[in-house]
């Protein structure tokens, strides 16, 4: 029965001998021992080289649903007698009974009995079972295996008896061998588990799976088991979160091996090269056991000074160390930048590479329009599937997630794993409502809460938080923001939804009542920006919205921003008038939005990222707060062959005023630059061409008064 029996005793002690490197994209690992993957023809299991035997026939492997837990799990112990069972390889499926349909990248080779016999109700739980023999020299200085799974809905895994990892949980206890378990999902979702080497032993293992539907009506039913290869461990899936305040940043990392883990960092620029590594400071991680079987581990870096680049590294070397990773601090003052984005949703579009492709060009692109961003606000949906561990390999992936401080909201595709959890590390999380968390960065306080608890008695516990977060914190700041990811005001269809509508008349007067400026929020894929909002009345203007609009709102007074899709894997259609409507667009383009914070204003420019056209423009200006007057002009022109574009503006106001122009070929700052007289600035785009595009001019009054800002078009110049 055993499908490697013909494997030569000690291989996989010696292909673990040899430089083991587990990576996924975008994760580099430094391991404790240099050492590499075993090779493919290594693996204990895959998918058609392992013979399993199973049960599909809605039979309880136990014979009864009497008796202790240990009787029930017998069938997943060595001595179990399945020689009744079928056997077969895999990959092993139906979708509506059938062995076709659930997609190119789910192939079926062995068809499962969907149905209970007679009925359409589907059998809720599936068993398999395989030996794997194994020497002594196979486990010696081996400390783990991980292994490649794809499922639908929910699997169990059981070494020799003992489970290992549950895949696809949705949190409802095991109480018997046929129930339903886990969460419905478009796809079967590709995952890792991992099990350490201490539950096997030398001589014959069984490694069992049980496969859960998550109802009677599922549609498909999924598994494949692509390998399970030695690993002496790797530091994968870094994130860089935001801190309590601007002076913190919270980590959190995956480890393949068990064991404490630790963030040391150190200032970068006083480093010299060479990082000191036994000089750094050091916090110890608060860990525990991931939903793939891994370890998560959360940390946080303190005392950090602005304008500051710092080196850091996360792991042990028990488990390894990640690469080293330098972030910036950029200024602790009371003007500042930030990134807003709508749902990644990596694997929205059905093909989860390109999304993760796509959405690391566009960070690529926010980034390097923006260099001096202080952070960066997600509003939920990271992932499609909430339990997909490359889902969120895809979304960790780009630099940025390690370089660059960022929040996330538990958006409707996170909220069925303890993934979403593990992969982030919140700070002031609440001791009562799950997920709800705050912090603040300058002058900003943001407060975010989880708008997938929904029902009235959630609702009113979010409310709580917020009167305590703000009551408490909110006249130290001068902007109030709050972030969640079911939008209230959007222009999409979800605007309909009967929990979005609850939360929508529950909770608008409580922005209002404790005078939040600005909520942001995703979930229905289309640009849409409200009129300011006195509880759940629009304010509509008498002159009809526009991009580049200046509002001076009362205390009570609320601007809703929705975000687009930021990776382009899924976009809304417009849904027909909404009466709180100022600005929507849909072009099916991914969009972004900067905030720019002063004292007075909040400036929110909304971008298509590709195109870097500009979406909207909106200021929420302090009253009695105005900018400076600035007259702005560009032109564009070739000299020796080279393209140029000029800008020039015009202090038109009675006071001087600091000028800043910003361009996508460089920035340049004119400090006081004195009424009627103008700031300019002819920069190369070192190249003989540039496209149309447009400039960013702003204006600040001296000593932290008030400020202003205006894209200006320029037009395209070809020279030869």
């Amino acid at each position: 029965m055993n499908p490697h029996a013909s494997r030569p005793p000690g291989a996989l002690a010696r292909a673990a001998a040899s430089a083991l490197a587990v990576s996924l994209v975008g994760t580099v690992l430094v391991a404790a021992t240099a050492t590499s993957t075993a090779a493919a023809d290594e693996s204990l299991l895959s998918t058609s080289g392992t013979t399993w035997r199973y049960l599909d026939d809605n039979t309880n492997p136990a014979g009864t649903s009497a008796g202790t837990a240990a009787d029930q799990r017998a069938w997943t112990t060595t001595a179990f007698d399945d020689s009744a069972w079928k056997t077969a390889t895999g990959a092993f499926g139906a979708k509506r009974g059938a062995a076709t349909g659930i997609g190119a990248a789910f192939p079926i080779t062995t068809l499962l009995t969907q149905y209970i016999e007679g009925t359409t109700t589907d059998v809720p739980t599936f068993f398999f079972r395989t030996d794997v023999e194994l020497t002594a020299a196979d486990l010696d200085g081996v400390p783990a295996f991980e292994g490649e799974i794809v499922y639908d809905d929910a699997a169990i895994v059981y070494v020799n008896g003992e489970e290992v990892v549950r895949l696809g949980d949705d949190g409802r206890e095991i109480t018997e061998n046929l129930q339903y378990h886990g969460n419905g999902r478009t796809d079967p979702v590709t995952g890792t588990f991992v099990i350490p080497s201490d539950a096997f032993a030398p001589g014959e293992n069984t490694i069992s799976v049980a496969l859960y539907q998550d109802a009677p009506t599922s549609s498909d039913i999924y598994l494949d088991v692509r390998s399970l290869v030695p690993t002496h461990g790797e530091v994968r899936d870094v994130a860089l979160n935001v801190g309590a305040d601007e002076t913190q940043a919270n980590v959190a990392w995956f480890s393949t091996l068990p064991g404490a883990g630790e963030v040391q960092w150190t200032r970068a620029d006083a480093a010299g090269g060479e990082v000191d590594w036994q000089a750094a400071a050091t916090s110890s991680s608060r860990d525990g056991t991931a939903a793939d079987g891994s370890t998560y581990h959360h940390a946080t870096i303190t005392g950090l000074e602005e304008d500051s680049a710092y080196a850091y590294r996360v792991g042990s070397a028990s488990t390894g160390w990640s690469a080293p990773t330098t972030f910036t601090t950029g200024t602790f003052g009371d003007e500042f930048s930030a990134l807003f984005i709508g749902d990644a949703q990596i694997g929205a579009s059905g093909n989860a590479t390109n999304d993760a492709t796509r959405w690391a060009a566009n960070l690529d692109t926010m980034t390097a329009r923006h260099p001096d961003t202080a952070f960066l606000i997600s509003a939920g949906d990271q992932v499609e599937n909430a339990g997909s561990t490359a889902q969120y390999a895809g979304f960790l992936a780009p630099r940025q997630m390690r370089e660059l401080r960022f929040a996330v909201q538990d958006g409707n595709h996170d909220t069925a794993s303890a993934l979403y959890d593990q992969h982030y590390a919140m700070p002031n999380l609440s001791t009562e409502q799950r997920r709800d968390y705050w912090y603040a960065y300058n002058n900003v306080l943001v407060v975010a809460i989880d708008s997938n608890d929904s029902d009235p008695a959630e609702i009113a516990g979010h409310e709580a938080f917020l009167r305590d977060v703000i009551g408490t914190h909110g006249d130290a700041y001068d902007w109030v923001v709050v972030t969640f990811h079911h939008s209230l005001y959007s222009q999409a269809f979800h605007s309909r939804d009967t929990d979005v509508v609850r939360m929508r008349e529950a909770l608008s007067p409580v922005f209002s009542d404790l005078g939040v400026d600005l909520v942001l929020a995703g979930h229905d894929h289309i640009y849409t920006r409200s009129y300011l909002m006195e509880g759940a009345t629009p304010v509509v203007p008498a002159e009809a919205p526009a991009e580049g609009d200046v509002l001076t709102p009362d205390e009570d007074q609320v601007l809703y921003l929705t975000g687009n899709s930021s990776s382009g894997s899924k976009f809304y259609d417009f849904d027909g008038a909404k009466p709180w409507t100022a600005r929507w667009e849909q072009s099916r383009e991914a969009s972004y939005s900067d905030l720019d914070v002063t004292p007075t204003s909040l400036t929110v420019t909304t971008y298509a990222t590709g195109s870097q056209r500009v979406v909207d423009r909106v200021t929420l200006q302090r009253e009695d707060a105005a900018g400076p007057a600035l007259d702005a002009e560009t032109s564009a022109r070739c000299l020796a062959g080279t393209a140029y574009v000029a800008v020039r503006a015009t202090n038109t106001g009675d006071v001087p005023a600091d000028v800043t122009l910003a361009t996508p070929f460089g920035t340049r700052t004119f400090a006081a630059v004195a009424p009627g007289k103008a700031a300019y600035q002819s920069f190369s785009t070192r190249s003989v061409a540039a496209e149309a595009g447009s400039v960013t001019v702003r204006g600040a009054l001296p000593d932290g008064g008030a400020s202003s800002a205006q894209d200006v078009a320029y037009p395209a110049v070809t020279c030869g």
